[in-house]
């Protein structure tokens, strides 16, 4: 009896395991500490998922951001290309303008210098006018007789030379004026052979030196114009011959030079019209 009942328990639990599929299966209680993993790895995952989501979303708006930085860097730039483009503009007419102030005022100075030298040649006249009505009026005196009144006064005679070399001289000036300067360089140098010792021989050298001036022959032209302030020290040229020294050696880039001669005409012509421009030379040459 014993032994059926112990097969009987037998055959059962064969069944019983049967449905579990393992012959040795017996079930065990799930305990904490895989309650804890499974937890864990939940949160993980979770945290990972979230993270994930997070960085896609943080990449999306700061590729957005560089984006609208990007279009806002472009349009400052055009903005900035268009006002470096108006002020070039503005600088090369600023340029331009002062380019022709100063062509502007290099020809009121030549203009003034052709003026000056038509003046030279009124005041020789007149000297020489002045000169003959003296002499006249003494000769007059000396001989007792008074001139009658409307009665023409018979001038003296002119020697040969005086009258030669006046003609010589406005010949010469001439070319000058017409920009002949070589003509002109040959007939003041012929002139200055010839009367050296007339009151126009100080106004031929110095004209001599601007014909030289306009040649860019620099060196000539402080020789002349030292010849008028060696040899004419008193005459009206002398400060305008410094003044176009000092530009001939501006122009030879012998600052120092020019400097000491522009100081030079100041200092003894202080009031005259070559002391005003040599002021302004003088800033112009040290800003």
């Amino acid at each position: 009896m014993k032994t059926k009942n112990t097969q009987w328990a037998t055959l059962k639990g064969s069944r019983g395991q049967g449905v579990k599929g393992s012959s040795n299966y017996s079930p065990q209680p799930i305990g904490l500490s895989m309650l804890y993993a499974i937890r864990y790895t939940l949160c993980i995952s979770l945290l990972f998922g979230f993270f994930g989501c997070t960085s896609t979303e943080e990449l999306t708006r700061l590729q957005q951001s560089v984006n609208s930085l990007n279009i806002e860097l472009n349009r400052y730039k055009a903005e900035t290309d268009g006002k470096l483009s108006a002020l070039s503009k503005d600088s090369q007419t600023l340029g331009k303008q002062v380019i022709n102030m100063s062509a502007s005022a290099d020809n009121r100075e030549n203009n003034a210098k052709m003026m000056l030298g038509k003046l030279d040649e009124l005041e020789h006249q007149l000297q020489v006018y002045w000169n003959e009505t003296k002499t006249e009026i003494n000769a007059l005196k000396k001989s007792g007789t008074k001139p009658q009144a409307n009665a023409p006064i018979a001038p003296l005679p002119q020697p040969v030379d005086d009258a030669k070399y006046e003609a010589s001289y406005r010949e010469a000036f001439d070319t000058f004026q017409k920009g002949s300067y070589e003509e002109s360089v040959e007939k003041f140098t012929q002139f200055i052979s010839k009367y050296s010792k007339t009151p126009l021989a100080p106004n031929a050298y110095f004209w001599l030196g601007e014909s030289y001036m306009n040649l860019k022959n620099y060196d000539n032209a402080i020789l002349n114009f030292q010849e008028v302030c060696d040899k004419y020290p008193k005459s009206d040229k002398v400060p305008r011959a410094l003044l176009s020294q000092a530009e001939a050696f501006s122009y030879l880039k012998d600052k120092k030079s020019s400097i000491t001669i522009f100081k030079k005409v100041i200092e003894l012509y202080p009031k005259s019209e070559e002391a005003i421009i040599a002021d302004r030379k003088l800033r112009n040459l040290n800003p």
